[in-house]
């Protein structure tokens, strides 16, 4: 049996996935991810791997990522993709991680000969980036355990998504770039005098990350007319909507809306 796991590793076996137990090598074996210490987990019809140890219904529900999907499609988030695919152009790039992916909308703009990885911790929104995006290779997991082999990437995404330093350094090469996406100071004002009496500018954080050097801060900052249609699933997709009192949300109404988009954008290299 050793033999016959081993003769699958060498042949099978995908370079950049581990096992998020015990950080072995993993390998297709019929339908399923194994390592040699043959801890298995199935590959779902659609193509994703779900390999969070918790398997718990955690992240975005089905109808919030409906609701994302269905949002970020009609193009209202485009500039944002347009612009990282610009700052990366010159970058190495032959794997990109998408870190947080949600429905892979991001990083599909990356992908030109690339090879894209991503993960969420919602199945939800994984199931639907592999069903979207059929060529790219996602799986459900945490950004606190990626099961990604060491200094196997050359670029990390994280957009709107939680930061675990210390994990993105293990896995960028020692050439890799880590790229943070955050809102800016007035990012969804509009939605917010709309909803609150005392509408309020986002804080801008100020991250200091261990052994990553930050190479560029900018911001992206333009106003999008939001459909009627499309304000409940924008506000879906952010934590207002259940910070929010439910008779604030009926303040939102059925006329269209300018909303001011504001990202900062910040891209860190490895330092060695």
């Amino acid at each position: 049996m050793v033999f016959f796991l081993l003769l699958c590793y060498n042949t099978f076996g995908d370079i950049m996935l581990i096992c998020p137990i015990c950080k072995e090598k993993l390998q297709i074996i019929n339908n399923s991810y194994k390592c040699i210490n043959n801890h298995s987990f199935d590959i779902s019809k659609s193509g994703y791997t779900n390999l969070l140890i918790s398997k718990t219904n955690s992240g975005d529900n089905q109808e919030m990522v409906n609701a994302r999907f269905a949002f970020l499609n009609k193009g209202y988030y485009k500039n944002l993709a347009l612009k990282i695919k610009d700052l990366t152009k010159d970058f190495p790039k032959d794997i990109i991680l998408d870190a947080g992916c949600g429905t892979g909308y991001y990083s599909s703009f990356l992908k030109d000969n690339n090879i894209i990885y991503g993960y969420d911790i919602s199945k939800h929104a994984i199931n639907k980036a592999s069903k979207t995006f059929k060529d790219n290779k996602y799986f459900v997991a945490s950004s606190n355990n990626i099961p990604i082999s060491n200094n196997s990437v050359d670029i990390l995404l994280t957009i709107f998504a939680p930061s675990f330093a210390s994990e993105f350094y293990r896995v960028l090469k020692n050439s890799g770039y880590f790229i943070l996406v955050g809102p800016g100071k007035y990012h969804l004002y509009e939605l917010k005098e709309k909803l609150y009496n005392n509408p309020y500018l986002n804080e801008e954080k100020d991250y200091k990350f261990d052994n990553f050097t930050l190479v560029k801060k900018e911001n992206l900052k333009y106003q999008v007319l939001v459909d009627s249609l499309d304000i409940l699933p924008l506000l879906e997709m952010t934590p207002y909507f259940y910070k929010t009192n439910p008779d604030d949300l009926k303040k939102i109404n059925e006329t269209n809306l300018n909303i001011t988009l504001d990202f900062v954008i910040e891209i860190y290299k490895k330092r060695l």
